[in-house]
């Protein structure tokens, strides 16, 4: 008789975003954002300016659904049609994260 044989592995996911968007994931073990635009961004109720890094999920042996609510700081709306094409009006937000990935054999 054969049974099934769960494989856990984990696998490093890198998400990069550049609008304002609502994120869950599931089985997560660690988790980073960093602002790499120019444009301050906030996750849930954390402020991150440009460059600035932050840890939401830390390593410590367990597993976490995360629920991400990103918004971007708004920008002059006459300046923002004027200098879009400008680096210093850039929003991107990286997210990188360890995650559980269940298979079933």
């Amino acid at each position: 008789m054969t049974q099934d044989i769960l494989i856990i592995n984990t696998g490093v996911v890198f998400l990069k975003l550049k609008k304002d968007q609502d994120i869950t994931i599931d089985d997560v073990t660690t988790l980073q954002v960093i602002n790499s635009g120019f444009v301050p961004v906030f996750i849930n109720d954390l402020e991150l300016a440009s460059k600035e890094r932050a840890t939401i999920v830390v390593s410590d042996g367990t597993t976490s659904k995360v629920e991400l609510s990103i918004r971007f700081a708004p920008i002059e709306t006459n300046a923002s049609k004027e200098f879009s094409k400008f680096s210093w009006n850039k929003k991107e937000l990286d997210i990188v994260y360890k995650k559980l990935i269940r298979c079933r054999n």
